[in-house]
């Protein structure tokens, strides 16, 4: 991962993942280069050339000169040194593969240091492959115990096997039109425009034998609306000097802008320092950059500026006095024209690694770590600030953001957080540091279903299907020839589907799409099921089942209650039919005694039916006493029983 002062990079120790200082480094390497390989070369051995340019890092040159020396060698002597830095080579121009066999082919060569199980621990991390790079991190543990870098790595690789994969809320997309084969990062959109940094040769000749790369500076490219894509990039010559600038954080409400200014010896001072610049919007311009005022003495690199919305408050990373190890996040507040004293942002946020790349919003701080448990390289988290000034426990933000690679330097382009860039090294990209953007993914959710009759399983067409949603709007459809209907459904919505069918009992069920966060099919193939299988209206008249009274009582007992619930539903459902309440009884008794008793049965079920919200002018009741037994002449109390019932006739149905 490139950073403005640093480049993060395993070194050829076997247990250290240092700082590289990248521009500083990068600059040194260049004119040692060039004052000592005259020098050096005089009287030197072939081997001993590409011992010197491997030491300087130049590997795209010298793994060539590795493969010959060990196609030719007759001898084992210093073999598996050269077949190490075959696969240091590898690894370091991101051939992993290749890289993974060659550390077992120094390894069966005779390289006896573990180091090459610490760094195929990495690959394998860098390749998502976490149960290989756990065991060699485990491996390379039994030879060094109590390694901080390995302990830290195999608890990442413990993290992501027990990260639960989930469809990804976000969809990211590769900015293909702004990235190229150099480090791109620290997207920043400002209107129309999209400010990045970048280390591509521009305007200059000058590559540096161990990356390739220039000195970074900062670039613009405005999106065109009718190509949908972004135009080619230029540097921000307002901006930039020959030396290293990069990081672009800006505050909307005081229209200013901070950036990183590193190697500029005419900047008085030999650290990274933080400038600030303001922004016309009418002209699209940026003011002659200043550093910033500070109220102390800057004795380090202060860098990854981002400033707070309001203006007020300014983030950074450094290694100071009085932090927790590696680069830690600082903030200071603006007093008058300066900058008040750095104060750490605690242990809740900074480890003994590094913390970098912070982006503030409105309420939270996103940045990147990778001393916080993560899924290997810089992951992204985001943090809060209590009422009491303390910053809360950071949280992961997973996939898609967080990768086994470097991922870090996360904006939003609104509140709602739908959209936005981040900057990552994942494979995959065009080459270092890329650009992504990420969106919510469209969330498609549909209902489907099929309606039938009950009785013989047939489709049944021209079925009218109406679905309401919770907040009253209502859509509706009718089934096609086989009986099916479908309907688009919205998120964090409650719905209820009815079916109707001319001379059909009707029918619905409940859906709700709350808390849906990926696309959705509800249908019978996908576990949910909504079909309908619906009953002809019969002329006779139906037996409501369970129905019980008091001996003598037309009052109805709480266990009819559930039956009589059902037929609520049911009437709901079938909402154009009338229908008659019919109450019989045994043949016991005098028959106006019964026939009173069974009017008041009935009355009593439509008492209760538009209690429940049945319009009371779809029902009317009628009781029949002993008149139309069931049993005739009923002996026993079987027959009595199925005399006594409670039903209900469709008189009408439109």
């Amino acid at each position: 991962m490139a950073t403005i002062q640093t480049k993060y990079e395993l070194s050829n120790s076997m247990n250290n993942t240092r700082y590289i200082p990248s521009f500083i480094a990068r600059a040194i390497l260049f004119l040692l280069v060039l004052f000592l390989l005259p020098i050096a070369t005089q009287a030197q051995t072939d081997e001993e050339i590409a011992d010197a340019a491997f030491e300087n890092r130049e590997y795209a040159t010298v793994l060539p000169m590795y493969l010959k020396f060990i196609a030719k060698s007759k001898s084992n002597k210093g073999l598996a040194d050269m077949t190490f830095k075959v696969a240091e080579c590898y690894r370091y121009t991101g051939k992993l593969k290749d890289a993974l066999s060659w550390y077992d082919k120094a390894k069966a060569r005779g390289w006896a240091n573990p180091n090459y199980l610490f760094h195929q621990g990495n690959i394998h991390m860098r390749l998502g492959e976490y149960e290989n790079a756990k065991g060699k991190f485990q491996a390379f543990l039994e030879q060094v115990p109590g390694d901080k870098d390995a302990t830290r790595l195999l608890n990442n690789c413990n993290t992501a096997l027990s990260t639960t994969p989930e469809p990804n809320v976000y969809t990211l997309n590769n900015e293909t039109s702004l990235n190229s084969r150099f480090n791109d990062y620290a997207a920043l959109p400002i209107g129309d425009k999209l400010y990045f940094t970048s280390s591509r040769m521009e305007a200059t000749d000058k590559v540096y034998a161990y990356d390739g790369e220039a000195f970074s500076d900062v670039f613009v490219s405005v999106y065109q609306k009718g190509d949908k894509m972004w135009s080619k990039p230029k540097k921000v010559e307002a901006l930039n000097t020959p030396f290293n600038e990069g990081v672009l954080t800006y505050a909307e409400k005081t229209k200013t802008g901070y950036f990183n200014k590193c190697n500029d010896n005419k900047s008085k001072t030999a650290f990274c320092s933080i400038a600030e610049t303001t922004f016309d919007e009418s002209t699209g311009t940026w003011s002659a950059p200043k550093l910033i005022a500070l109220s102390f003495k800057q004795t380090v690199d202060m860098q990854h500026p981002a400033i707070s919305p309001d203006g007020k408050l300014l983030f950074f990373c450094a290694k100071m006095e009085g932090g927790k190890g590696g680069s830690d996040i600082w903030v200071m507040r603006k007093n008058g024209e300066e900058w008040g004293e750095p104060r750490n942002l605690g242990d809740n946020v900074n480890t003994e690694m590094d913390e970098v790349f912070p982006v503030a919003s409105e309420n939270e701080l996103y940045f990147s770590s990778n001393g916080h448990p993560g899924f290997g390289g810089q992951d992204v988290y985001s943090t809060s600030q209590s009422n009491d000034g303390v910053w809360g426990k950071p949280s992961h933000l997973k996939l898609p953001f967080n990768s086994p690679d470097d991922d870090f330097f996360i904006v939003f382009t609104n509140k709602e957080k739908t959209s936005g860039y981040f900057t990552s090294n994942r494979l995959g990209g065009a080459g270092g540091d890329d650009v992504y953007n990420f969106f919510l993914t469209p969330v498609n959710l549909v209902v489907k279903g099929r309606v039938t009759d009950v009785d013989n399983t047939s489709p049944l067409a021209g079925a009218k299907v109406i679905l309401t949603a919770a907040d009253g709007t209502i859509d509706s459809t009718f089934t096609n020839a086989n009986g099916e209907y479908a309907f688009n459904l919205n998120k964090d919505q409650d719905y209820k589907i009815n079916v109707i069918a001319p001379g059909y009992f009707g029918d619905s069920k409940k859906l709700t799409t709350q808390g849906e966060k990926f696309s959705k099919e509800f249908s019978k193939a996908t576990g949910h099921n909504y079909d309908f299988s619906i009953k002809r209206i019969p002329k006779e008249e139906i037996k409501i089942e369970d129905i019980y009274y008091d001996y003598d009582s037309d009052s109805l007992r709480e266990e009819s209650k559930p039956s009589l619930d059902k037929l609520v539903k049911l009437l709901d459902d079938t909402p154009e039919a009338l229908v008659q309440i019919n109450s019989h009884t045994d043949e016991r008794g005098k028959l106006d005694y019964n026939m009173k008793l069974s009017e008041n049965r009935a009355k009593s079920v439509v008492v209760y039916l538009v209690s429940k919200g049945i319009n009371p002018t779809r029902l009317t009741s009628k009781g029949f006493a002993s008149t139309q037994p069931v049993v005739k002449n009923a002996k026993d109390e079987d027959g009595h029983q199925k005399n006594r019932r409670t039903t209900f006739q469709v008189l009408k149905n439109d």
